[in-house]
């Protein structure tokens, strides 16, 4: 029991550290997006 518990505890905590960075990424980008935001430009521009 206690391999099961062990096996089972690092794989709740990797799923949890997974979300938590996918959730940290978002927000950063979502900073990115607010702080440096896309801006047209004339069809001529490169």
């Amino acid at each position: 029991m206690k391999d099961l518990s062990f096996g089972l505890t690092v794989t709740v905590l990797g799923m949890g550290i997974t979300f938590f960075t996918l959730a940290l990424i978002a927000v950063i980008c979502l900073l990115l997006r607010k702080v440096l935001p896309y801006q047209e430009g004339e069809e001529g521009e490169k």
